[in-house]
């Protein structure tokens, strides 16, 4: 994953349309942008409309929450649109697990700060332990 690092902003721009009003911003460090693009575009290949709730990072992996399409009452979606959409989102979610999420190096699970975070060994260096590693 190492490499050119898209633009935040590029992130924003994919992503954007996929968020209710307002868009949200990506709670993500710099290393795991490819991975959410990458994410992004494997589930608008099978849901084109998906809706995004919030991409952030938690318990070291990437949270990439998002629906089949936007919410209607009454429903709108099938159990089996829901259960492919998991395992596309959660196929992303276990390659986070060895991606550093401020570089894009191989990177191990980190405790020890106030958050659980996936760094290389110099980003586990260099991130403050009272800091996220953006």
């Amino acid at each position: 994953m190492t490499g050119t690092v898209p633009a935040e902003q590029a992130v924003l721009e994919l992503l954007g349309p996929h968020f209710p009003t307002p868009p949200a911003r990506p709670e993500i460090g710099p290393g795991w942008r490819q991975l959410v693009i990458d994410c992004h575009r494997a589930v608008v290949a099978e849901f084109p409309d998906y809706e995004l709730g919030a991409v952030k990072q938690k318990f070291a992996v990437l949270a990439f929450q998002a629906s089949p399409r936007p919410w209607k009452q009454g429903g709108n979606r099938s159990s089996a649109e829901s259960d492919r959409l998991r395992t596309i989102v959660e196929t992303f979610a276990a390659r986070s697990a060895s991606i550093c999420e401020r570089c894009g190096a191989v990177g191990l699970r980190r405790e020890g700060r106030r958050i659980t975070l996936t760094l290389c060994y110099p980003c586990e260096l260099a991130v403050p332990r009272d800091l996220r590693g953006r």
